[in-house]
């Protein structure tokens, strides 16, 4: 009998969803209920034991129910024991036990119930047990036909048809085309990240030809500043910086990291086949052998540049992992390192199979610095890590590829390591994924947003293609195209879609708020580097040197090359890389940020290097009519002529000079010198040089060569070598009685912690104290000063200078007047910025603004 109603209800069930399609339901069971059932109760419910005899591994078994009758009833929520228990509403019936789900969740489960309960044929909610072949990432890619459309006049090929047959379905039409200075900025911010000239643009606007702006893409598709511009697209996702991370006593630099980078740049610029561009960055080494040129080893930088995690080999293996299959085939495979993975279906089994392939992989030790890698003389499969954690071993697996993509049929490695074996699986024409993340990175940069918006997570839990079958159509021609980056890029940029203006339409917002559907092309801001490269162009210093070793780019005397040769230090990456979201350099960067924050302002205000290039910019006006260097101030900066109102404005703000006036002078100063014990005093005071991410400091590198690690900040800093103390310096504005406060923190356990002295010119030594892992107070009262005396805060290490990082920020007052005071931290301070003429600050204010900042 009971056979009998459970098939009735699964009839009901099955009649019964208000969802558009069973793509749908499947979509929200896979995104809503199914994770929900894996990670909270298949452990009670879905092994060998069960809990109260009830299992909620199908749906056969969720309308039996267990010991207190069935957990659902079809469409009837209400009705439903399993709402009741999840929402902790009968106090004898509570699942998960300890505490009730959130509110949304429960929300979700009422209404997949009260929508018939969908469940997918042969779905499993164990966690890596998942029905991977109904997921759409996981299927072939198909080459569906360009849909037919209404407006047959505006496509300009295949993927305007795909995107204008979704506008047609929901009522929208697409927007029109753009001005040509408008488009040829796009373009060539797009393609090499620089803005275009005045002449540039006078000479596209004015060009009548029909095919101009073919012209154009070739033109700028050919220049080697592309290689540049995508260069550094690729680096985040290569996680590419010029040091290793912490590493203690060993050297923090990587001497030829910049050979990755400079070899990323030629392959882009040469249209090297991606799938050919993949296989080299993973086995280029196996390739040599196979006749490759030995210099294309540098392509090898893409696994070795990473961290280096103390040289915890697990930890470096799982890096190398993770920026190979997330950043090729968007899968997040770490997530397995530990148990199999939660949501998608990557066991531990196949985490450790490719764990083997990595293990069985080193560095050269005849080659200490070069970043390349070879196979081990005797590879080896690697045994799976319970809980992640070494010694505590599983089952010993083969080096093979991911059952999900791989198939039923997949055979173990059995080249080597198997690193070639892994390039040429993930490059596979039949490996669905590949094709489509590349297509999908592509998108994102030239229209603002991707097609999916999870670049660098193509598994169940990410959202669907907005336009699937626009998805399949470019990544099937880009493989038939012989896997050009080139032939996509002119796909794109060729389509009447990316020519569309980016004005908005409040009527078609309505309909689409996010712009998904692609009515209108979006707004982009400038990036960190296409910004900084903008002011160097406008200015007329970018120095355009190719390739070469990384330079420093974020201090006062920094080299004015592309940003894409600046060195990136990962361990103390520059303020001013953090301030406009630049990619953490510490892991696989699936898509920058985009952040609006003061900082952004004060640092194109404030900042050296704008001030510098204003100045210059300011500088090379023509000697001619206020008007007459106004329209050259705009040619450099806009690329076109300024408006009667615009002339009128900027004739009105330069007429009226208004300098910025530099800080006032302070009392403090920050240097370094040897404290001698035997005088109380320092032998020399010499100031610190370079002021970088808001410290003083000796120079571009840190550790400095000659005096180490000596800093110092608004609250503190660290000693330098034994020769090098560091040193606040205070000097007496006037004669009078001083008292100090303050406390000295030395936070680390390592270490043999710091000794802080107080030494006044006149007297020697008038205070000394130490901390190791602890805090002490700094107080000293009753010392006369003479105008111009200098009192020294002078902070040493003990026998080295590891783990010396203090806090000190001390506070000087007069003991007869205790409003006079001076505190180090409050007016702790960088250089001081010389004043701009009226000029410069025309030109700072142009390139503040909105038309410089952003794209339309």
């Amino acid at each position: 009998m009971w056979f009998f109603r459970s098939i009735l209800s699964l009839l009901t069930i099955l009649a019964c969803s208000s969802f558009a399609s069973a793509d749908d339901r499947e979509q929200f069971f896979e995104t809503k209920i199914r994770p929900v059932l894996a990670t909270k109760c298949f452990k009670c419910h879905g092994g060998e034991k069960v809990s109260g005899n009830l299992r909620v591994d199908s749906l056969e078994s969720f309308l039996k129910g267990g010991d207190t009758g069935p957990t659902l009833v079809a469409n009837k929520p209400a009705e439903s024991l399993l709402i009741r228990a999840l929402s902790h509403e009968d106090n004898d019936i509570q699942m998960p036990p300890d505490k009730p789900l959130p509110k949304p969740v429960v929300d979700d489960f009422r209404r997949w119930i009260a929508d018939g309960a969908f469940w997918p044929k042969g779905a499993q909610p164990g966690a890596g047990k998942f029905e991977s072949e109904r997921h759409w990432a996981f299927r072939p890619v198909v080459v569906s036909p360009a849909p037919l459309v209404k407006n047959s006049a505006w496509p300009r090929g295949e993927v305007d048809q795909f995107i204008l047959a979704k506008l047609e379905a929901t009522g929208l039409a697409p927007s029109g085309q753009t001005d040509r200075a408008t488009l040829i900025r796009r373009l060539k911010l797009d393609l090499l990240g620089l803005p275009p000239t005045y002449e540039e643009t006078r000479e596209f606007v004015e060009d009548a030809r029909p095919d101009a702006y073919e012209v154009v893409v070739e033109r700028f598709l050919d220049s080697p500043h592309y290689g540049e511009r995508w260069g550094r697209h690729w680096l985040d996702i290569a996680r590419y910086a010029d040091t290793k991370g912490y590493v203690f006593q060993e050297e923090r630099k990587y001497a030829f990291a910049y050979t990755y980078r400079d070899w990323v740049i030629r392959s882009l610029n040469a249209d090297l086949p991606y799938d050919e561009f993949v296989r080299r960055q993973i086995a280029a080494d196996a390739l040599v052998k196979d006749g490759l040129d030995q210099s294309e080893q540098a392509a090898l930088g893409f696994l070795t540049l990473g961290r280096r995690f103390l040289n915890n080999q697990n930890d470096i293996i799982d890096d190398r992992l993770d920026v190979t299959i997330r950043g090729t085939m968007a899968l997040t495979i770490a997530c397995a390192r530990c148990h199999d993975h939660k949501f998608d279906p990557i066991p531990a089994a196949d985490y450790y199979s490719l764990h083997g392939v990595f293990a069985s992989s080193q560095e050269p030790k005849d080659l200490p610095n070069a970043m390349v890698i070879q196979d081990k003389e005797k590879p080896h499969n690697s045994r799976i890590l319970l809980r992640g954690q070494p010694g505590n071993n599983g089952p010993e697996v083969p080096r093979q590829f991911l059952q999900v993509v791989a198939g039923p049929d997949r055979k173990p490695f059995t080249q080597g390591s198997g690193r070639l074996e892994l390039s040429q699986a993930i490059t596979s024409p039949d490996n669905p994924l590949t094709a489509r993340v590349i297509v999908n990175r592509l998108w994102r940069e030239h229209f603002h947003q991707p097609l999916v918006r999870s670049t660098s997570d193509f598994g169940l839990r990410c959202e669907p293609p907005s336009h699937p079958e626009l998805l399949d159509n470019l990544a099937a021609r880009f493989v038939a195209s012989g896997w050009s980056l080139k032939w996509l890029h002119r796909e794109l940029v060729l389509s009447a879609t990316y020519q569309q203006s980016s004005q908005d339409d409040p009527a078609k917002r309505a309909v689409d708020s996010e712009n998904r559907l692609l009515w209108r092309m979006n707004r982009g801001r400038l990036n960190l580097e296409a910004m900084r490269d903008s002011i160097l162009a406008a200015a007329g210093s970018l120095d355009e040197t190719f390739n070469g070793p990384s330079v420093e780019i974020a201090t006062g005397t920094a080299s004015r090359r592309r940003t894409i040769y600046g060195f990136v230090d990962r361990q103390n990456l520059p303020g001013f890389f953090r301030t406009f979201d630049f990619a953490s350099p510490d892991t696989h960067n699936p898509g920058r940020f985009e952040t609006t924050v003061p900082q952004q302002t004060l640092y194109l205000r404030n900042s050296p290097f704008v001030a510098a290039e204003v100045t210059r910019l300011a500088n090379s006006l023509p000697d001619a009519s206020d008007s007459e260097r106004v329209r050259a101030l705009y040619h450099e900066i806009f690329a076109r002529d300024p408006g009667p109102d615009e002339l009128a404005l900027a004739l009105e703000f330069v007429s009226v000079p208004t300098p910025v006036s530099a800080p006032a002078s302070t009392v403090w100063s920050y240097g370094h010198g040897h404290f001698n014990e035997g005088t109380g005093k320092l032998d020399s005071f010499t100031a610190l040089s370079s002021f970088i991410n808001q410290m003083w400091r000796g120079g571009s590198e840190l550790p400095d060569p000659q005096i180490g690690w000596a800093m110092w900040h608004a609250n503190g800093g660290h000693p330098g070598n034994s020769q090098h103390a560091v040193v606040l310096r205070w000097t007496a504005p006037r004669s009078m009685t001083i008292k100090l406060s303050g406390s000295l923190h030395h936070p680390a356990k390592e270490g043999d912690g710091v000794r802080a002295f107080v030494s006044s010119n006149r007297h020697g030594q008038v205070a000394a104290w130490k901390a190791k892992n602890s805090r002490t107070g700094t107080v000293k009262d009753g010392i006369a000063v003479e105008a111009g005396d200098t009192i020294d805060f002078v902070v040493d290490c003990g026998e080295n200078e590891n783990n010396d990082s203090f806090s000190w920020a001390p506070v000087i007052e007069d003991q007869s007047n205790p409003s006079a005071r001076w505190a180090s931290a409050q007016q702790f301070r960088g250089p001081a910025a010389r004043a701009l003429d009226a000029w410069a600050q025309l030109a700072q204010v142009l390139l503040l603004s909105n038309e410089f900042q952003f794209v339309d």
